[in-house]
């Protein structure tokens, strides 16, 4: 190896690890442009749907985000004011949550001994009530930090927002640029994969927002039916954390029933039974139809990367894993699995089948060299 190799090479690794390590501390930008990327892609389809109606893009951009934000700002008054008021009426009554907590066991044990003949001792009332008066001081030693987490990603929301608009704006001087630095023979290929990514990335934003439209608003329909307080605030749960692929909703509905337990037991036997059967019809009819065509991917696939995507980012990393990997996937798809495929199919020249690997022999004669294998079309 050469001085001027050895000295290439030393530059790339530095250039490599400086890259590697700028993307380490700035992990947190660079979540926020995906899902910047992710939800303009979702919302693209509407943009361009109102620009063929010969509105001017920026103001098809302004309008589509305006009902976005009229959207969260209704679902916000809805939700936030009973969950407020419920949480601030369990933290200034210990002694009543408590009580509560302690009632709903001794139901349990009552019923579960005459149904089932099960003898239930449950927790003893004085451990129920130091762990209340504990979780709700350490609740109250922990609010300034949380509320340093909502106004963070309140912060985050905005960014998104306007990391998005520039994101429509820019997109094409952003395909252009990224396609002047392959050769010219595979800028085509970049645009098709650019175009892919985005469409993918896209259609999975949308399918989750439907999927959990969906959920939330059945579940809220059955709730309220059932007579369950707090209905849209437990419907909102299980329907936010049904974003999270395979799991998310089980822990949206394990949290339901235990706030809807605080309340009453057959409450919480009702949101139990509402997400069961909501869960049906998810599992077997919204998901197939409105998240795997999006994703193309494996179910195993999604679980594996799914836990990954948690383990490296917690939930939002296992939030934003599926669409990660399906970009990976459409990108490995375009350039290694189908040039492999184009390599390995045989040719036919002159008639003859030549297969992979094999040269044709020099000359007119169509013959080839002995040992190769041929067929005749």
């Amino acid at each position: 190896m050469t001085a001027q190799q050895t000295f290439r090479n030393t530059v790339i690794v530095i250039i490599t690890l400086l890259t590697a390590y700028l993307m380490i501390v700035s992990v947190r930008i660079l979540i926020v442009l995906l899902m910047a990327i992710i939800l303009a892609s979702a919302l693209r389809p509407l943009i361009m749907w109102l620009g063929k109606r010969h509105l001017p893009l920026g103001l098809s951009i302004m309008l589509v985000y305006v009902l976005l934000f009229i959207f969260l700002f209704t679902l916000g008054v809805l939700v936030l004011p009973p969950a407020i008021s419920q949480l601030s009426w369990y933290l200034q009554n210990e002694n009543g949550l408590a009580y509560r907590i302690i009632s709903g066991q001794e139901w349990l044990h009552s019923n579960l001994l005459n149904t089932f003949h099960v003898d239930f001792q449950g927790v003893d009332a004085e451990q129920i009530r130091t762990a209340v008066s504990d979780g709700i001081q350490k609740i109250q030693e922990l609010s300034p930090q949380l509320l340093g987490e909502a106004g963070a990603l309140m912060g985050d929301f905005v960014l998104v927002v306007v990391m998005g608009i520039y994101w429509f704006t820019s997109r094409d001087q952003t395909l252009e640029f990224l396609s002047q630095l392959v050769p010219l023979n595979q800028r085509p290929r970049i645009i098709t994969v650019f175009n892919e990514v985005e469409q993918s990335l896209g259609a999975y934003m949308r399918g989750v927002v439907t999927v959990c439209t969906i959920v939330g608003i059945a579940n809220f329909a059955l709730l309220s039916l059932f007579g369950v307080p707090n209905a849209i605030t437990l419907a909102f749960i299980i329907g936010v954390t049904t974003a999270l692929p395979i799991i998310g909703g089980y822990i949206g509905a394990g949290t339901a029933v235990l706030l809807a337990f605080l309340s009453s037991p057959i409450h919480a036997i009702a949101t139990f039974g509402s997400f069961v059967l909501v869960q049906q019809v998810e599992n077997h009819y919204l998901t197939p139809r409105t998240m795997a065509r999006s994703t193309n991917m494996n179910p195993i696939l999604v679980i594996l990367v799914l836990f990954t995507g948690i383990a490296v980012g917690g939930i939002g990393g296992g939030i934003l894993a599926v669409p990660i990997a399906s970009m990976v996937v459409t990108v490995l798809k375009h350039f290694v699995i189908r040039p492999m495929k184009d390599h390995a199919a045989p040719v036919v020249v002159d008639g003859v089948v030549i297969l992979p690997g094999e040269k044709i022999a020099n000359g007119t004669n169509d013959t080839p060299p002995s040992g190769v294998a041929v067929a005749r079309s």
